[in-house]
């Protein structure tokens, strides 16, 4: 009994000596202001001191980051798809790009590559056109889609 007694007591001693040493690594949690999400019904309030019109409501945006990241993805997919000579692959990749953004000049040049490359010249001006409406003045996009265009053309 007298043994039971000591390892108890032991147990309880190593007990609180590991809680009174512990240390916690919880950080307090900051709370936020709550802002209420913006919807494309939401009004914007009108400034009447001046005669300027503003609009009723304020557009919906994407996530910047998170367009560019899975444009600029599914770009090196399809260049390296038209790399490897697997223009139909390059096509589909480039084409689900431009479903989530219709912007992406690269995925534009990809496209019109492509379809240069399966002897389709009028698919391939088709976009080269987009594109360059996307193309960023005077960058490797646009000199690349000016450069097919006249190829193109000859």
């Amino acid at each position: 009994m007298k043994n039971v007694r000591c390892v108890t007591g032991l147990f309880l001693m190593s007990l609180l000596t590991a809680c009174a040493t512990y240390e916690s690594t919880i950080e307090p949690v900051t709370q936020e202001p709550k802002v209420p999400p913006v919807s494309e019904s939401t009004p914007v309030p009108r400034d009447t001191s001046q005669n300027v019109e503003t609009r009723s409501t304020l557009p919906t945006a994407k996530p910047a980051a998170a367009v560019s990241i899975a444009t600029d993805s599914l770009t090196g997919v399809a260049r390296a798809q038209y790399s490897a000579k697997q223009y139909q692959s390059a096509i589909a990749t480039a084409e689900r790009g431009l479903r989530i953004d219709r912007r992406a000049a690269q995925l534009y040049l990809v496209l019109a590559q492509s379809y240069m490359q399966l002897q389709m010249p009028e698919k391939a001006m088709n976009f080269v056109q987009q594109g360059l409406r996307y193309a960023v003045p005077e960058s490797d996009t646009e000199f690349g889609l000016l450069r097919l265009k006249e190829i193109l053309q000859e």
